[in-house]
C-alpha cells in the first residue's frame, strides 16, 4: 500500500539519520572469534570506515600499502565479495605528529554513504566518488582542489551524510570551515556555509560528522565543531540556532564526537587527548532559533566526557564512554548520572550504538561489552573478536556487522 510504502521510506531515513539506534529486535548478545560469526571476510587494506548496509550489501574503504584507496563491496548475506575498485591514492594532510595519529587512521577513515542503487565514497585527500551499484564511477570531486587545502591537525575524517537526495559534508579546519550540500545526481553544489567561528589552537579542528535531528514536524541538520554547535535548513543552509559551550582550557581541545541525538535532546561531547579533566559534555534542546547557548542548555556534564567515542541517546537515556573505557548512564532530560563504571580495559574511540534494549560498547581491543539499557548497571556480555578496532559497529536484519582495520565479522 502506498502507507507501508510510505513507512519503509521513512524507516530509511532513520537509519540514515545517524543516530546510532536500530528498531530491530532479538540482536546479538554473545559471540567470540569461533561462536556465532556468520561470515568474516579478510579487506584488501587498512581502514577505519564504518559498515554500511543496504537490503543485500555492505560497503566499505580500505587504503593499501602503497597508498591506495579503494571502495568495497560485499554480499551481506554470505560475506563474499561482489567486487573493489581503486578510485585514488594519497595521503592525510595533517600537521600533527605522525605517531600521535598514523597507527590510528589513513584517508580511509571516512565512512561511505549508501542507497540501493549509488555509493558515496569519501576519502581524508577530499576526494568525493560516486559510483553506481555495478560499480562504475558516476561522478568525482576533489573538495580540497576546490574550496582549499586542509590545515588540521591530524587530517580529514568527517563522514559524509546521505539525507533526500542530498550529501551533506563538514569541513572544520585551522584554514578552510564550512558545511555543504551537494546534489546527489551530480555531486554539484546546491548551498555551502562558512563555519568561521572563533577558535584558539586545536579548537579549531573537528573530526566529527554531521547528522539530522528530526523532530515533531521538524528535520534539520546538526554540525558541531570550532567549539560550536549549530543546526541549518537541510533545503537553503539557512542557520535555525546555535549553541556556544564547547571549548576546552586546552591547546588540544577539540571535537571528535558527532552530536548524540532524540527528539527532545542533543547531546554534545568535547573532549582533551589524554583527558587530564578537561572534557566535557553539553544537552541542548533542540529546534529553537538564534544563540541558544543559555536558554537552550539542558544540562552540562564536566571533566569525565567522552573524546572520541559518539554518545548514544536511547529512551530516556544517554550513554557517554570515555577514551578509559568507563561508562556513564545519565537522565537525558536532566543529566542526573544514574551509574559510572569501567566495562573494560583498554582504549575506547567506536560511536556506541544501541537496539533490541542493549547498549553495544566496543573497544580498540576487540572487546565488545554488550550492557543492558536501562538506569541500572547490567553487564549482560562480553565479547572479543581479533584485531584492532576503531570503525564503529553497524546493524541490519538482526545481524551485527563489526570491522577491524583489517577484516569484516557479521555477527548473528
Amino acid at each position: 500500500s502506498t502507507q507501508s510504502r510510505s513507512s519503509a521510506a521513512s524507516d530509511v531515513y532513520k537509519r540514515q539519520a545517524g543516530t546510532g539506534l536500530s528498531t530491530e529486535t532479538n540482536l546479538p548478545t554473545t559471540w567470540s572469534a569461533t561462536t556465532n560469526v556468520k561470515w568474516q571476510i579478510d579487506l584488501p587494506g587498512r581502514g577505519n570506515s564504518s559498515p554500511v548496509a543496504t537490503k543485500n550489501r555492505i560497503y566499505l574503504t580500505a587504503q593499501t600499502e602503497d597508498l591506495g584507496l579503494w571502495l568495497v563491496a560485499i554480499d551481506k548475506h554470505s560475506g563474499k565479495l561482489i567486487w573493489k575498485k581503486k578510485l585514488t591514492s594519497g595521503v592525510l594532510a595533517a600537521s600533527g605528529e605522525e605517531n600521535l595519529y598514523a597507527h590510528r587512521h589513513n584517508p580511509a577513515t571516512p565512512t561511505v554513504a549508501a542507497s540501493e542503487s549509488q555509493i558515496w565514497a569519501f576519502f581524508g585527500t577530499g576526494d568525493l566518488f560516486c559510483l553506481n551499484a555495478a560499480g562504475k564511477q558516476q561522478w568525482h570531486r576533489n573538495l580540497v582542489e576546490d574550496y582549499g587545502h586542509y590545515d588540521i591537525a591530524f587530517g580529514m575524517a568527517s563522514s559524509p551524510r546521505l539525507w533526500k537526495g542530498k550529501i551533506f559534508i563538514h569541513c572544520a579546519t585551522k584554514g578552510p570551515s564550512y558545511v555543504l550540500a551537494l546534489d546527489v545526481r551530480n555531486g554539484k553544489t546546491l548551498w555551502k556555509k562558512e563555519r568561521n567561528f572563533e577558535a584558539k589552537e586545536d579548537g579549531a579542528d573537528a573530526y566529527s560528522s554531521p547528522v539530522v535531528w528530526q523532530g515533531l514536524n521538524q528535520e534539520e541538520l546538526i554540525i558541531n565543531g570550532k567549539d560550536h554547535l549549530n543546526s541549518y535548513d537541510l533545503n537553503t543552509g539557512e542557520q535555525k540556532w546555535i549553541s556556544a559551550g564547547l571549548k576546552i582550557k586546552s591547546p588540544y581541545g577539540r571535537i571528535i564526537a558527532s552530536p548524540a541525538v532524540s527528539t527532545e535532546v542533543i547531546v554534545q561531547c568535547a573532549g582533551n587527548p589524554g583527558g587530564g579533566g578537561m572534557g566535557r559534555a553539553i544537552a541542548i534542546r533542540p529546534g529553537g532559533n538564534g544563540d541558544i547557548s543559555q536558554s537552550g542548555r539542558l544540562w552540562s556534564i564536566e571533566r569525565t566526557a567522552p573524546d572520541g567515542a559518539t554518545p548514544v541517546c536511547y529512551g530516556d537515556y544517554v550513554y557517554l564512554v570515555r577514551a578509559n573505557g568507563i561508562t556513564i548512564c545519565a537522565d537525558l532530560k536532566t543529566g542526573e548520572k544514574l551509574w559510572e563504571e569501567r566495562v573494560a580495559r583498554g582504549e575506547y574511540f567506536c560511536s556506541t550504538i544501541a537496539g533490541d534494549n542493549k547498549v553495544y560498547v566496543l573497544g580498540t581491543t576487540g572487546v565488545c561489552t554488550v550492557l543492558e539499557a536501562g538506569p541500572k548497571f547490567n553487564r549482560l556480555a562480553e565479547n572479543k573478536l581479533p584485531g584492532v578496532f576503531y570503525a564503529s559497529p553497524a546493524i541490519s536484519d538482526g545481524v551485527l556487522f563489526i570491522r577491524s582495520e583489517n577484516a569484516l565479522f557479521a555477527i548473528e
